[in-house]
């Protein structure tokens, strides 16, 4: 799956209305808003005033993207990013309105395509990103937190509990994650979210620790250590937890004592 963030054109007009009729026929609700603002029918109107150029007593200038598979050359999904924050969306709206064509899901396209968002936020300028979801939303939740937010509160609005998580740009970094695509055994474990397998630690360096590496080993039957069911050292979240354990590697490769003294083995 590869995924790419569009500006709506004239050459998308086929790729907008399969997702759009498909999305109404479900009968569910379209997020993000921007998208079902305008009929998407009247493909000219639609092109012209998809984004808010100027502010309104309830709309803010914003920039819609739309989620493109390559691969399937079809939307899976769209965004909507607001250039900056009214007191409404502060509240309960955020900076980030992101949806995924219900045919879509679960295959790791929120969490990628926000992650997508984040880069066209730091060429707004937007440091700090504010997400809602609904809390019962944990899909949501879940590709919000895979992208850095940070729970700040809960909060009832129409009798619905919104979670409201910051995203801080100026602490992302990129030197804890990598993927070689073109690998013959990407990703080389059994993974639904190859979009976040990570390739930096390709040789576990916790392998040497035995049984007290933390991940999901077994032993075969000649007692050799098989760690081919187990995904730690390629989650992106677990580059601080390995790195923590350097120190217990560290010494395994130390010298004896017997042998720092001098004295013959």
């Amino acid at each position: 799956m590869t995924l790419k963030l569009v500006k709506l054109e004239p050459k998308y007009r086929r790729h907008l209305n399969d997702m759009m009729s498909q999305w109404y026929a479900t009968g569910e609700k379209i997020i993000p808003y921007a998208i079902r603002r305008l009929d998407y029918r009247d493909f000219d109107n639609y092109l012209a005033n998809l984004d808010v150029r100027e502010e309104t007593e309830e709309l803010v200038p914003d920039s819609t993207f739309f989620c493109l598979d390559t691969e399937q050359d079809i939307f899976v999904g769209a965004v909507n990013i607001r250039h900056r924050l009214n007191d409404r969306l502060l509240l309960d709206g955020g900076h980030i309105g992101d949806g995924v064509l219900p045919s879509q899901r679960h295959r790791g396209v929120a969490t990628r395509m926000i992650a997508l968002a984040l880069e066209e936020c730091k060429k707004l300028g937007i440091d700090r990103v504010l997400m809602v979801c609904d809390k019962d939303n944990i899909g949501s939740a879940r590709s919000i937190r895979r992208n850095g937010g940070v729970l700040e509160n809960e909060i009832e609005v129409d009798g619905v509990v919104e979670q409201r998580y910051w995203i801080d740009l100026r602490r992302q970094t990129h030197y804890d994650f990598f993927q070689n695509r073109e690998c013959e055994y990407f990703p080389c474990h059994k993974t639904n979210d190859p979009e976040h397998f990570n390739c930096l630690f390709c040789f576990c360096p916790l392998y040497a620790l035995g049984e007290r590496c933390g991940g999901g080993l077994q032993y075969t039957e000649s007692g050799i250590k098989d760690c081919s069911a187990c995904l730690f050292p390629h989650r992106p979240e677990n580059y601080d937890r390995i790195c923590a354990r350097f120190a217990e590697l560290a010494a395994l490769c130390r010298r004896p004592p017997e042998e720092e003294a001098g004295t013959p083995l």
